[in-house]
């Protein structure tokens, strides 16, 4: 009896039945509570979630690192509790209680056991209703977290880089605002007072939870959030104009003998937008390999592989109505220059055209990414917390978001690459400045 070989299938072939093959439903069920959006998801986990999300983010501040200063002064005392009690209150339920900004909103979120919905969400909304900004209270904890995390980011050349890269690119205004407070600006307890009140209102706020039924969050929300004011002057936008530019930064790093704290970082951005073609464009570049010990095979991680100690990773920033969207790259000095300026041929190679089985793989891994973000809480809280806030017909199930991607052509992203490349590069260079290059260097 002879064996009939079997032909391997193609890797299009296999990128082809995986775009055909039906995706898992995951869909938020929207409602209103009292004016304001509610999105819930209940996955049966013995966890659930519950998060206001408010534009009060960075964008929207008028004096520098207001919203940052407004993250750590939250879950402070209140009208209802001291800010010990809420501690020894949270702990006894085992939930956890915690803040965080992007660079447009404010999250506040609970997390917990199931079943102790009805506490955590009260107590979201006495953060919102009644908390009382107490000036001991900004002097004696917020002002230290605020210098202590300045001084962490500061350390985090990655972290620090892309905070520069927005600055820069949108000139410090608006989207450019820093996630983080200066103590070069220096914020006082009655201004970040003032943002919180302006910001915490009704018709500003959106809630969105996991782990808990959609009807019982909005009767919950409706409930505890009844004393929250239903607007109020509000928070406006800060200009957001892209501009680019370059920004230099001399670095070394403070106590390190790993040869890798001495490498320089490049980064290097064009402007983007919310569209999904950009999101597939950072796939196509890639950068990320999908199994451990491997470059991988896209772009950017073949011009890596030739030159040891390097790494670059494009990147798509999507914000409401911009965007940024690039590579960061690090490795020795003496090499980063010949490994940006591959990365900035990868972007015009892409320009220039995209095969079909790159852009199926480019899809497949943008669903990946997209389903991902939709199944972590602390991506979900941006993706879903962000979809609630710009209104529309509600927010998009993971159905609609593959659908969306997968109907992005070759040429929508040749256009965005090649829309990239004919406007002004934002670039920051953080390391030995001496040694990095500079953006003409890279984009020649």
């Amino acid at each position: 009896m002879s064996l009939a070989r079997v032909a391997a299938p193609s890797r299009s072939s296999v990128l082809r039945a995986a775009s055909a093959a039906a995706p898992a439903r995951r869909a938020f069920t929207t409602q209103q509570a009292n004016g304001i959006p509610v999105a819930a998801v209940d996955d049966g986990s013995p966890t659930s979630s519950v998060t206001v999300a408010l534009r009060a983010g960075p964008r929207y501040e008028s004096i520098p690192g207001v919203a940052n200063a407004l993250k750590h002064f939250l879950f402070k005392s209140n009208e209802k509790r001291s800010a010990l009690r809420l501690v020894r209150e949270s702990e006894l339920y085992g939930g956890l209680l915690s803040s965080s900004i992007s660079k447009e909103n404010l999250y506040i979120t609970a997390e917990f056991l199931r079943g102790d919905e009805d506490y955590f969400v009260e107590i979201l909304g006495d953060v919102l209703a009644s908390s009382k900004f107490a000036a001991h209270e900004f002097n004696e904890e917020v002002l230290p977290a605020i210098r202590g995390e300045y001084e962490q980011v500061s350390s985090i050349p990655q972290v620090f880089g892309f905070d520069v890269l927005t600055q820069t690119a949108y000139r410090q205004r608006g989207l450019g605002a820093s996630l983080f407070a200066s103590p070069a600006s220096p914020i006082t307890a009655k201004d970040a007072a003032s943002y919180g009140r302006a910001a915490f209102a009704k018709s500003n706020l959106a809630v969105l939870g996991t782990g808990v039924d959609a009807g019982k969050l909005a009767s919950l929300v409706s409930k505890s959030f009844a004393n929250v004011p239903a607007s109020s002057q509000g928070l406006k936008a800060g200009p957001s104009t892209y501009h680019g530019g370059e920004q230099r930064v001399a670095f070394v790093p403070a106590h390190s003998d790993s040869s890798h704290a001495h490498h320089g970082h490049f980064f290097l951005g064009f402007q983007g937008g919310p569209g999904p073609e950009y999101a597939v464009l950072r796939s196509l570049l890639g950068g990320q390999s999908s199994v451990k010990w491997s470059k991988g095979l896209s772009p950017l991680s073949s011009i890596t592989s030739q030159s040891r100690g390097a790494s670059a990773e494009a990147f798509n920033l999507a914000f409401s109505d911009s965007g940024l969207v690039g590579a960061y790259v690090t490795g020795p000095h003496a090499t980063l220059s010949t490994v940006a300026r591959e990365v900035g041929n990868a972007f015009k190679s892409a320009a220039g055209g995209v095969s079909s089985e790159d852009l199926q793989r480019a899809k497949a891994k943008a669903k990946f990414e997209a389903a991902a973000a939709l199944e972590s809480r602390e991506t979900v809280r941006d993706v879903v917390g962000s979809a609630l806030l710009q209104g529309g017909a509600g927010v998009k199930s993971t159905e609609d978001v593959f659908k969306q991607l997968e109907g992005v052509k070759a040429s929508a992203v040749s256009a965005a690459a090649e829309k990239a490349l004919k406007g002004k590069a934002t670039t920051v260079a953080i390391g030995d400045v001496h040694a990095l290059p500079y953006a003409d260097d890279v984009l020649a």
